[in-house]
């Protein structure tokens, strides 16, 4: 009974994957959880500490196949990256030692000279080795096997389509080469259609980024999302928009560079010491860009290689609001965005893999639920009712559970809100959520100032029954991950997940896909008129989703939620 474990190796979010030997995926969770690191930058991708319960809990007697998301020829090629950045940042030094252009560009290198990423596959997952070892008495099997970056992350977004034939289209910062790739996608089948790229440094995500930090925030944190939700306070600056326009175009099925990259970057320098409305009308207007390139790119796309159905992948499938607007500006009538579109679902996909190489005659399971992650620990749970708090109130059934929470939500109080296994990918999905009643403004305020420690533009998703979707959203489609933005009807948007845009990132919820959490939002209606909860991520800006109890622990008492949910026991506050 061979384990296929699946380990994302990208200089940040790391990750890891276990698939069965029936082709399930059993496991799957970022690194930055258990290690409480943001992004996980330059970690192991089988950390001391986290590998070990997960191999406690997945891996039996047999042999481990483990499987990495570079292969082998761009592992070795890694080794150019750190020499190749300091010699950037000392030729920028030589030649304009205090422009600010300049610095600007050394700060971009720096990142890739922090640290000599290994080189071959032998020299990564030496700590999974070593407690395999310990574990069989220095008699064990374990293959290592590494995977095209790109083929990772269509694996994961086509083997949890709902499609038996799409074309995929992976669309990143960098991988292998290049920011782009497409798959066909039949009867199980993935297959490159696209010629692979070398060296082709033209990328949207990485245009995305330089906007981002140019703003004043932080890529390298995943701030990105502040750049989209800065965007709907803005407008569209036409002549920035010209300058922007062309730096990334699109050349056939593949991006090319501006020749005037220099010019715009220097512009865009000017932003860092503007106020709020000019940064937003820089956000706006790069907004706008990054949507009429890629829909441009995928409309092409679709003149070569035709098709009704999208799966859309890669670091630019964060993009929510670039999504809602895909089926309406492309000729794609349906559209797919896995649950972890960025670097950490590429473990899923490499082990996925890795069990169709070893049964080409069979079809790869697939799958939809995000609930991948760790649970909580039953000992800790002990531990904190015996030594600990008290709770205000405990359900034998989850209806009662919903009720109560409902009741509490409807009268002012702001949940964190933990059960069963942790959703995987950069979501919260109702299981590691801090939820509100959405009707007010208000409530996004304090959220914002007092429990997220966040900017006040910073904007909340709606959680909405799944059936109820049409009576608020124009032009409503499913939203299992909280994956697009769309654009409310008139008048039915509640103030406190309404965007200034008068959109919402919607989070579509099914009894099927979460049966509980589909109870305490159907309570909430009943008790309020509203098939709509608040939901945002149970975390503190800068900090990971929480990850046990300790972690939610943390939160609840250093911020002003007031509830506290663990599995079927809820802690209050005292008033």
């Amino acid at each position: 009974m061979t384990t296929y474990l699946g380990f994302s190796c990208s200089q940040h979010d790391p990750s890891i994957a276990v698939v069965n030997e029936d082709g399930e995926v059993v496991f799957a969770e970022a690194n930055e959880r258990a290690l409480k690191y943001k992004r996980g930058w330059h970690a192991a991708p089988d950390p001391f500490g986290v590998i070990e319960p997960i191999m406690d809990d997945y891996v039996r007697e047999g042999p481990v196949c483990a499987n990495l998301t570079w292969t082998r020829t761009s592992l070795r090629a890694s080794s150019v990256l750190a020499p190749l950045s300091r010699l950037a940042i000392a030729t920028f030094k030589l030649i304009r030692p205090t422009d600010e252009e300049a610095m600007l560009w050394r700060g971009w290198y720096f990142r890739h000279a922090l640290y000599r990423a290994p080189t071959t596959a032998n020299n990564m997952l030496l700590n999974v080795d070593l407690r395999l070892r310990e574990r069989s008495g220095f008699r064990f099997e374990m293959r290592k096997q590494a995977w095209n970056h790109h083929l990772c992350h269509a694996a994961t977004a086509c083997y949890s389509s709902p499609y038996d034939k799409a074309l995929c289209v992976v669309v990143d910062g960098m991988g292998e080469g290049a920011s782009t790739a497409f798959f066909s996608f039949e009867n199980g089948e993935l297959q490159r259609l696209d010629s692979k790229q070398f060296a082709n440094l033209a990328s949207l995500g990485i245009f995305y980024s330089q906007v981002c930090y140019a703003i004043g925030f932080d890529p390298l944190a995943g701030e990105e999302w502040k750049v989209m939700g800065l965007a709907a306070y803005g407008e569209v600056d036409e002549e920035l928009y010209d300058l922007l326009r062309p730096v990334v175009r699109v050349d056939g099925s593949r991006f090319s560079l501006s020749r005037s990259h220099a010019a715009w970057f220097e512009k865009l320098l000017s932003f860092r010491k503007r106020g709020f409305k000019e940064n937003a009308d820089l956000a706006c207007t790069a907004q706008k860009v990054f949507e009429d390139v890629l829909f441009e790119f995928l409309t092409v796309a679709h003149e070569r290689w035709g098709g009704e159905n999208l799966v859309l992948t890669g670091g630019c499938a964060l993009n929510s609001s670039a999504n809602g607007k895909i089926v309406g500006s492309t000729p794609f009538k349906n559209l797919h965005v896995p649950m972890a579109p960025g670097d950490d679902g590429n473990s899923v996909g490499a082990a996925l893999l890795a069990w169709k190489d070893d049964h080409p005659n069979q079809q790869v399971p697939r799958f939809t639920t995000p609930y991948l992650g760790s649970k909580l620990s039953q000992n800790t749970q002990t531990r904190l009712l015996k030594h600990g708090m008290k709770p205000c109130f405990t359900a034998k059934e989850a209806k009662h559970l919903a009720e109560f929470v409902a009741g509490e939500l409807a009268r002012g109080a702001i949940v964190g809100w933990v059960q069963g296994r942790a959703e995987f990918g950069h979501r919260a999905l109702g299981n590691r959520s801090i939820l509100a009643d959405p009707r007010s403004a208000e409530v996004r305020e304090r959220l914002n100032s007092a429990v997220k420690f966040r900017e006040e533009f910073r904007p909340f998703a709606p959680a909405i029954l799944h059936e109820h979707g049409p009576e608020y959203f124009d032009d409503y489609e499913p939203s299992p991950y909280m994956e697009r933005a769309l654009q409310w009807k008139a008048g039915c948007a509640p103030e406190g997940v309404r965007h200034a845009d008068d959109t919402g990132r919607l989070q579509s919820v099914t009894q099927q896909g979460n049966p509980l959490f589909h109870e305490l939002i159907s309570a909430f209606h009943r008790e309020t008129g509203v098939p709509i909860l608040l939901n945002t991520s149970f975390n503190v800006m800068g900090r990971p989703m929480v990850h046990d109890i300790e972690d939610a622990l943390g939160v609840f008492f250093t911020s002003d939620l007031g509830l506290l949910v663990l599995d079927d026991v809820v802690f209050k506050k005292n008033d």
